[in-house]
């Protein structure tokens, strides 16, 4: 670019180029390569080799990120005439172009990424059936009840709309009857039913192995792995199109270095989704190389130089990887010469400008930051020309003390907002509003966080010498890192019911934990309240048994990687064999009793709750779960005792408690109430989890009465679908199959849904088995429901409160009980009334 231009709103030192030729050239060569690739059949997904990789790495503060932004705006032609840079390369084909920005992340997400691709692609006519049709099998697993983004490319194209209308042109039975705007389980499940199946007007995605693979492991198990496999299905179908028809596809993602490294689990997908798409160049800028070349790396999916012969060390060629060079000594003299004097900076003399120019060392960002503190403190030489850190400390000697108490404060965050900085430095909002207008501050795109600083600028601030006035120790650190949690606690307090926003807030929580080794019980239990275990699992730090928010992370890890209840309950069992912080320990076991109670194993449940309440007498919780337990197991001599000796201290417990002896007798009014009042409770606590067991509990024992609509069954399937709870979904269907026994039509489909929506670890239970058996008794067909009696009475699975309507409908029927201690019990009354009310109303 021309020096002339510098100037211009908006331009400063990081957007010089001058010396960034090199650059573009290897951009302009690589982009016309690849292209020749694509439409000669050479980047394509049976080929294995992967020439699709153009990266740019270097030292922090050289402007890499503005370079990946000047690049992009170049091969758009948005870079004018006479900048220094040339034309860009003539390609005689559209060219589209997408964006990943991982500054601060630390983590990929798989489906964000996919979907900038799939923006990027769309346009009128151009339909992608294989990616749309995965993409709604899983997002509505993953995201269930959420909308599909709106989301338009540059063009203004509506591509949710084209995305839903792909799906239903390409779903013959399923499409016209789907909510695709909000996808739910169920809608995911018709559509994979029809891929599964072959009831697709497509006849080349009949015969799409690769569709019905990916659709399938994301009605599994629809994780952020899966989403990163989409988008090979984008790739099948960009093959499809003809030469013509083929763009151009440029993706930037910028700062990979916070995806890089560690236990490679992030870099893993990213690693994935630039493997599954060889159609698109990708242009990587990060502090490190890729090393994906080198054979064998732990943790990634793809490497070797077999498959990625232009990331080899050094390569010829393009696209391959360029370390970027500093700016040369006469462009920073020629860009500080101009900036003296201008746009509010002051007249820099010969000296200064030397000083500057020795010290920058080619940094752009370097520039930057001298000439703030030119505006801020003049121009006396020997205020310039010290180290990055040095710089960092004079312009934080210059700010206003409040200032440089929020300036470290924001050192300790990856992102924040000025409210965030005020609470957590003690100092004024306005204090904090000023600060992030300073150059050391960088905006960005987040809902809730949109500042972060510079990570050179970051750096600085944490490595700074103890010897400057002002500056922290690790104590001090570590203690300003205690009040930023206690304020995103503040935060999380206004945010119980917005749980979105609440996991936005209680992932900056457990960051701060993992930087500064901290422990915080009401994020332990925020992180267990949440409603749905997987989806919290993918925010967590990663895994570290040295600090107790990695242990906790493997805690969470047993809700990964597909496992069904019997294998997390080995997990669990596994982890508490290690050394884990008492109160993870303490987590982790009572995680265990549930899974043990849920899988009918009551003794070994109630083996591990006494020891536990050995060790801790006076716990609540722990009385309450035994209770539970004895219940879920029908010991109700014990049960007895266990009330006697040890009344639960809560009075929505002891509801709760007392409704499931009622359910027992017949007593359904008094049934109801308890898990009604301790939803309500929980909900106010904002214990969504265990609320959620709890109104799933009560809408069942109301529709069993009579007393529930359909409408309050769609109501608490939205809310199980939403989080992704598929056990809970199938209860609100049962409930509703109850209620609609009279409708034929409605009964068999709502059993089909139940039936799809079975996780495939789990065996058929209570809910196929009791709408078989009230529907049986409804038709009077005896045959079936003796089937049904033969086949629910071996199966596993717990036969606890939820089994007694199969038991007293066999028992209405003048069939034996299910529960052996029952054999010689009469139905009584009660029960005989409400089973008769439902199949004889």
């Amino acid at each position: 670019m021309s020096l002339d231009d510098v100037f211009e709103p908006g331009w400063s030192a990081v957007d010089l180029f001058t010396d960034r030729v090199p650059e573009s050239e290897a951009f302009a060569a690589a982009t016309l390569i690849h292209l020749a690739n694509v439409l000669e059949g050479r980047a394509v997904l049976e080929r294995p080799a992967r020439d699709n990789v153009l990266t740019y790495y270097g030292v922090g503060g050289i402007g890499k990120t503005e370079l990946s932004q000047r690049l992009e705006r170049w091969l758009h032609g948005e870079v004018p005439a006479g900048t220094g840079w040339p034309e860009p390369p003539r390609l005689d084909h559209a060219v589209r172009t997408a964006r990943l920005d991982f500054h601060g992340s630390q983590t990929v997400d798989a489906i964000g990424a996919v979907l900038a691709l799939r923006g990027a692609v769309a346009g009128p006519g151009r339909p992608f059936p294989a990616f749309d049709l995965g993409l709604t099998v899983w997002w509505s697993h993953a995201r269930p009840g959420q909308p599909l983004p709106e989301f338009r490319n540059p063009a203004r194209f509506d591509v949710r709309g084209q995305l839903i209308d792909t799906v239903g042109d390409a779903v013959k039975d399923a499409g016209k009857d789907l909510a695709l705007g909000q996808l739910t389980v169920r809608a995911g499940l018709a559509v994979y039913d029809a891929i599964r199946t072959r009831r697709l007007n497509d006849r080349a995605l009949r015969d799409c192995p690769q569709l019905e693979r990916v659709a399938e492991a994301a009605a599994r198990n629809a994780g952020q792995g899966v989403a990163a496999a989409l988008a090979g299905l984008l790739s099948w179908d960009l093959e499809r199109l003809v030469a013509p028809e083929r763009s151009l596809i440029v993706a930037f993602a910028d700062a990979a270095e916070y995806v890089q490294g560690g236990d490679r689990t992030q870099e893993a997908l990213l690693n994935r989704i630039v493997y599954l798409t060889p159609g698109v160049l990708w242009v990587l800028t990060s502090r490190g190389s890729l090393d994906w070349a080198t054979p064998d790396v732990p943790g990634l999916p793809r490497t070797g130089p077999d498959r990625w012969p232009g990331l080899v060390l050094p390569a010829t060629g393009e696209p391959r990887q360029h370390l970027v060079g500093r700016l040369a000594d006469e462009d920073v003299t020629r860009f500080l010469e101009r900036a003296s004097g201008s746009r509010g900076n002051p007249e820099l003399g010969r000296e200064a400008v030397g000083r500057i120019r020795d010290g920058a060392h080619g940094l752009p960002l370097y520039l930057d930051l001298s000439l703030s503190i030119a505006r801020q403190s003049g121009t006396d030489p020997d205020h310039f020309g010290g180290s990055m850190p040095a710089l960092v400390t004079r312009i934080l000697a210059d700010l206003p003390e409040a200032e440089r108490d929020i300036a470290r404060t924001a050192s300790l965050l990856l992102q924040f907002d000025p409210a965030l900085l005020a609470a957590g430095s003690g100092r004024s909002e306005g204090d904090a509003v000023r600060f992030c207008r300073r150059t050391l501050v960088n905006r960005q795109d987040h809902p809730w966080f949109p500042y972060r600083l510079h990570d050179v600028v970051r750096e600085a601030l944490i490595d700074e010498s103890v010897a400057e006035p002002g500056a922290w120790t690790a104590a001090d650190r570590r203690a300003r890192a205690g009040t930023l949690l206690d304020a995103l606690r503040a935060r999380h307090d206004e945010t119980l019911d917005d749980v979105e926003r609440r996991l936005a807030v209680l992932e900056e929580a457990a960051r701060l934990c993992a930087g500064h080794d901290l422990r915080a019980d009401w994020l332990r239990r925020s992180l267990l309240e949440m409603p749905s275990m997987p989806r919290t699992a993918e925010r967590m730090p990663p895994l570290d048994d040295r600090t107790w928010i990695g242990n906790l992370a493997r805690f969470f890890d047993g809700y990964r990687h597909d496992r069904g209840r019997t294998e997390r309950v080995a997990y669990f069992r596994d982890l508490l064999g290690e050394p884990l912080p008492p109160d993870i320990a303490r987590a982790t076991r009572m995680f265990l009793c549930y899974g043990l109670r849920d899988l009918a194993r009551a003794d070994e449940a109630l083996t591990e709750l006494r020891a536990m309440h050995r060790q801790e007498p006076d716990s609540s919780l722990i009385r309450y779960q035994i209770c539970r337990t004895l219940l879920s197991a029908r010991r109700f001599d014990e049960l007895d005792m266990q009330l006697r000796r040890w009344p639960p201290a809560e009075e929505t417990e002891a509801r709760r408690l007392r409704s499931d002896l009622a359910w027992e007798r017949g007593d359904l009014d008094e049934a109801i109430v308890g898990p009604r009042l301790r939803a309500g409770h929980l909900r106010r606590l904002g214990r969504h989890r265990v609320a959620q067991e709890n109104e799933i509990a009560a809408l069942w024992r109301r529709a069993v009465a009579g007393q529930a609509t359909p409408a309050d069954c769609d109501e608490q399937a939205e809310t199980a679908d939403r989080y992704g709870m598929p056990l809970r979904l199938t209860t609100a269907l049962a409930s509703k199959a109850v209620l609609l026994l009279g409708d034929d039509h409605a009964v068999t489909a709502l059993a089909a849904d139940i039936e799809r929506l079975r996780p495939a670890t789990e065996s058929v239970g209570w809910r196929e088995w009791t709408v078989a058996a009230l529907l049986a008794l409804r038709r009077d067909d005896r045959a079936t429901l003796e089937r049904v009696a033969l086949a629910a009475v071996p199966t596993g699975g717990s036969r606890g409160a939820y089994w007694v309507v199969l038991d007293r409908a066999f028992r209405y029927a003048g069939l034996p009980s299910i529960f052996p201690g029952d054999r010689e019990q009469p139905l009584g009354e009660p029960w005989r009334k409400a089973i008769a009310a439902i199949v004889h109303p």
